[in-house]
Order: C-alpha cells, then structure tokens, then sequence
C-alpha cells in the first residue's frame, strides 16, 4: 500500500501489515458532502444558469451558509447538453441524509430551471439523409 503524504512524500505500507491490522477512517467532521450532476441546453446562459443554481442551494440548505461554499463547476460538453456539477455539504453523515439532499436539491434545482426558462435537454438523434435519396 502506498499513500502520498501532503509534502508529495510516499509512504510504503507492507500489504502484510495493512491486512493483518485494519485502518478505520473516522472522518473529525459532522458534515456529509452532496455531488450532484446534470445539464442544461446549448442555447442556455450559462452564467445566469450557474448563479440560479448557487441561490437555490444556497437558499435550500442550512448547512451552507454562503454562497461561495457551494462549488458549481461546468465538466463537459455533451452529446445534448453542457453538463455541470454542483457540490455543497449537510449536516449529517449518513449515507440515506445524503441522497434524502440530492433529492431535494434536484427538486429544488429542477423547480428553479422551470420558473425561469431553463431547459434540460434529453438526447436526440437527428437524421440527415441525401438529397435524392427518397
């Protein structure tokens, strides 16, 4: 086993000892974070779509008590929409709290897109056929 300390150091951990002495990872915080992906159209303003968002969330959670905690990051373009991550904590660590928020912020998000326009886009295939062939 090796682990990469802070420094960029590498500690080497015979398997031996790793399997004959379990390591627990009890985390020093009460706190849980929530990933959330989706994606909105081409045609969407991406700026407005991420600061509506970032006020949802912010608006929705008690545990996050900024704006600037909750991390909303566009990841990729996709085959029907430009996808986005959105990123904030709870206070909880139970694994059912966790989706319990993601439902929660997908409704909120979802009822957000609504009011103001937002699309998300399902995949759509588009077939051009040549002129003459029919």
């Amino acid at each position: 086993m090796t682990i990469k300390q802070p420094d960029n150091n590498l500690v080497y951990i015979p398997n031996k000892l790793v399997l004959e002495n379990p390591i627990k990872n009890f985390s020093t915080t009460a706190q849980s974070r929530v990933i959330l992906g989706s994606g909105v159209e081409y045609a969407s303003d991406l700026e407005f779509v991420r600061d509506l968002v970032l006020g949802t969330i912010f608006e929705r959670f008690a545990a996050v008590e900024s704006k600037e905690e909750v991390i909303f990051l566009y990841t990729e373009f996709g085959d029907s929409s430009i996808n986005f991550e959105v990123r904030f904590w709870i206070d909880s660590t139970s694994a059912l709290e966790v989706l319990r928020a993601r439902t929660e912020a997908i409704i909120a998000i979802k009822k957000a897109f609504d009011e103001n326009d937002v699309n998300i886009p399902f995949p759509i295939r588009t077939l051009d056929f040549p002129k003459g062939l029919f």
